[in-house]
């Protein structure tokens, strides 16, 4: 076969009418965009030629060395087309040269939703490139009609501009000897496993993985996920294999179900890598030093839940609390733009692994044997409420710290966790924060032997400011004991239970 730069476009005629309003066609306008965007990114002009029914020949497919194909039913429904793209699909990965260095020279494009692998089977285990809008409170997808604008730009192009930079990516790769390309050169430590997602989070996705992969973070799926949940979690399980971390995003939607389970595809991904993160503890432990190879879980859930279902607040429920029993999984409910920035340090400096930094902010006062430590946690809108609390205690002989409120996120958050580690006891304020706050900062004590801690705290509370409509029995699971919940003023006999265990 003759490598050169040429680009097919397949499509079909009908999915290029005209739009109303006397705009030209879908495909037309698609053409015209990637054209655009490929001389942006090159400084030169590759031909990307337009195929459709009328003027598409088999023989011609071998001269093309990236091929782009609209999937619709209107074009699966020309079974001559779908036979050729299916045989020379079959050909290429006999030959080892459907993928170059990772990246397939394939690509399914999808203007609206459509399975694709019915059809096109030689080639259902490459990813497709969504090109429609899904509604995250319907579900019903949107063909784009208009191309720019706010919910365009987010989707539309941001998906366009990933396919370009995939294009020239495969176009520049050299070939390795024998014809494949299979990201053999990227290591374990750069590879991470970003889980697929339910349709409301689907662009964030989209931005966490192009934030990895130019980085020259190798992401994994790096190919469709299957329809069958056997081979779904074989799949799953494979993949994390060769990853040093994995990032599971939640959001409102709980996923669709594959066959043969009750289970969301999210859910899946989620189970699974929390049974991996296990297994790779164990095997650690058993590891020489040189030999262990560290894996972390990141599960990030969006801090702009509103129309949260019954099933999906389980769901959230379940995945704080297996993170909570097990310090390489965590659960971050922060904006998207400081998620970035956690994935960043747990790849380049350890995260959670790096238990010695130095960092601006951290109290290094060292205490002596009889100073006993307490950590009074509280959100940053409470700050000025703690006062009286953080007097009496100190009053009475101990070291009080509390967080960090400015500064860099990670550094915050490395404060937060060497806290954890030196206290002796911990109180948390309940005040203006959400339940769902304090119950995380509940997780981060239960967590604390993950940061280095090497005693079990003498004592742990929360207190409540003023009565609260919670249900104490998950304080009571936590084996926290519940200070104040009488009032709206501090008094320092709130504290003499809590006190009173820390001596004993």
């Amino acid at each position: 076969m003759s490598i050169n730069r040429t680009i097919a476009l397949i499509y079909s005629e009908k999915d290029d009418a005209m739009i109303d309003g006397g705009i030209k066609g879908w495909v037309t306008n698609f053409h015209k965009f990637l054209s655009t965007l490929m001389y942006q990114i090159t400084r030169e002009n590759p031909e990307i030629k337009l195929i459709t029914e009328s003027n598409f020949s088999a023989a011609e497919l071998d001269d093309y060395f990236i091929i782009l194909t609209v999937v619709t039913s209107n074009l699966t429904s020309n079974e001559v087309l779908i036979k050729a793209l299916n045989a020379h699909g079959k050909k290429l990965k006999t030959q080892e040269k459907l993928v170059v260095d990772g990246v397939p020279r394939f690509f399914k494009i999808l203007k609206r939703p459509y399975d694709p692998d019915i059809h096109l089977n030689e080639l259902e285990d490459l990813l497709t490139y969504d090109f429609y809008l899904v509604d995250p409170l319907t579900g019903d997808p949107q063909e784009f009609t208009r191309f720019f604008g706010n919910d365009a730009e987010r989707s539309y192009w941001m998906k366009l501009v990933d396919m370009a930079y995939d294009i020239n990516h495969v176009l520049n790769a050299k070939e390795a000897a024998d014809g494949s390309g299979t990201y053999a050169t990227i290591p374990r430590e750069k590879t991470v496993y970003l889980a697929s997602t339910g349709v409301d989070m689907v662009i964030q996705r989209d931005i966490i993985k192009r934030e990895l992969i130019r980085h020259g973070y190798k992401v994994l799926p790096d190919h469709s996920l299957p329809k069958e949940s056997k081979a779904l979690d074989r799949m799953v399980r494979d993949d994390l294999e060769r990853c040093r971390l994995s990032i599971h995003l939640v959001g409102e939607d709980y996923g669709y179900k594959p066959r043969g389970s009750e289970l969301s595809v999210v859910d899946i991904q989620n189970r699974v890598a929390s049974d991996h993160t296990y297994q790779m503890v164990e095997r650690n432990k058993e590891a020489k030093s040189d030999d262990k190879k560290p894996f972390s879980r990141l599960i990030w859930v969006s801090p702009d839940l509103k129309n949260v279902t019954e099933r999906q607040k389980i769901f959230i429920e379940d995945l704080k609390s297996d993170a909570a029993a097990l310090e390489e999984a965590e659960v971050l409910q922060i904006q998207l733009q400081e998620l970035k920035r956690i994935v960043r340090e747990e790849l380049v400096t350890g995260g959670r692994f790096n238990n010695r930094r130095e960092i601006r902010g951290l109290d290094e006062e060292q205490k002596d044997e009889k100073t006993k430590m307490i950590y009074l946690i509280a959100d940053k809108r409470d700050v000025d409420e703690i006062e009286g609390i953080q007097t009496y205690l100190k009053a009475q002989g101990f070291n009080v710290v509390s967080p960090s409120y400015e500064g860099d996120l990670v550094d915050l958050r490395y404060i937060h966790q060497e806290n954890l580690r030196r206290c002796d006891a911990s109180i948390i304020y309940f005040g203006q924060a959400t339940e769902d706050w304090i119950k995380t900062k509940l997780q981060d004590l239960l967590k604390a032997p993950g940061f280095g801690r090497e005693k079990p705290l003498s004592a742990k509370a929360v207190y409540f400011m003023g009565q609260k409509d919670v249900d104490m029995e998950h304080y009571k699971k936590n084996n926290a004991m519940v200070l104040g919940n009488n009032g709206g003023t501090f008094s320092p006999e709130h504290l003499k239970p809590f006190l009173t265990k820390m001596e004993s």
